[in-house]
């Protein structure tokens, strides 16, 4: 039901503002939670959606403005990597009983409410655990969350798990920002219209470093001149 109720909502949206024709862009900022949100990104179209790590400083403040500002907001959920690195206080690892796991994920939602969807921080280890993944999908199914896969890894099977179980999912296509240049995040921001003008639509994920946001501010107005059209990362969710 809040899944049918949020998408028609969006469907109305979309037609009040016409352009029903251009190709779409949905852009995610990651790592939200460790400071208050930042103005630069409070400035940006309320189409940009921030994804909020759990049981960080400022996770519920940060939820808590992203409604005020009328933004989707994700659930950033560290997961387990491949390779050794510091984790999050609250991360999911392949080490975690289903029940542990599980318990895990839903105090994590506690943290980011109103969220419409959750994409995974790092997981590169944990998003190739066909079982992990599907204890996952549960909870979103339980909970009516979509899924965004970062896809850290190519040999990810969270997408087609959630698929497989009935969870409205997608992927990431562009990371903007893993050098932290203007002319890198334009270069990438290029890409992401290209991949949105060859498919109808393209996912891009950065995070909330002056160098991105100025840049965004710089380059969004542009998009139209791309018959590219930004949208919230929730409207490209197929209807249920």
């Amino acid at each position: 039901m809040r899944r049918t109720a949020l998408w028609f909502s969006l469907l109305l949206g979309l037609l009040a503002h016409g352009n029903l024709h251009a190709a779409r862009l949905a852009i995610v900022i990651d790592d939200l939670g460790y400071r208050a949100m930042p103005a630069a990104l409070s400035d940006l179209p309320a189409e940009v959606s921030i994804s909020i790590l759990p049981d960080t400083p400022f996770d519920l403040a940060t939820a808590q403005k992203a409604r005020q500002e009328q933004r989707d907001t994700l659930l950033h959920m560290p997961m387990q990597p491949q390779h050794r690195a510091p984790l999050e206080l609250t991360t999911l690892t392949a080490e975690m009983t289903q029940d542990e796991l599980q318990q895990t994920l839903r105090h994590a939602l506690s943290r980011v409410p109103g969220a419409v969807a959750m994409n995974n921080h790092m997981g590169s280890a944990l998003t190739q655990n066909i079982q992990a993944m599907d204890w996952v999908m549960a909870v979103l199914d339980e909970q009516g969350i979509y899924f965004l896969d970062s896809r850290t890894t190519a040999k990810s099977v969270a997408l087609k798990q959630a698929r497989a179980l009935g969870i409205p999912a997608l992927r990431r296509h562009i990371f903007l920002d893993h050098f932290q240049t203007q002319e890198f995040v334009q270069q990438q921001f290029k890409l992401a219209i290209k991949r949105a003008q060859r498919n109808g639509y393209a996912i891009a994920i950065g995070h909330p470093y002056p160098v991105t946001l100025a840049t965004l501010e710089a380059q969004l107005p542009e998009l139209e001149k791309h018959n590219v059209r930004l949208v919230r990362l929730s409207s490209l969710y197929p209807a249920p």
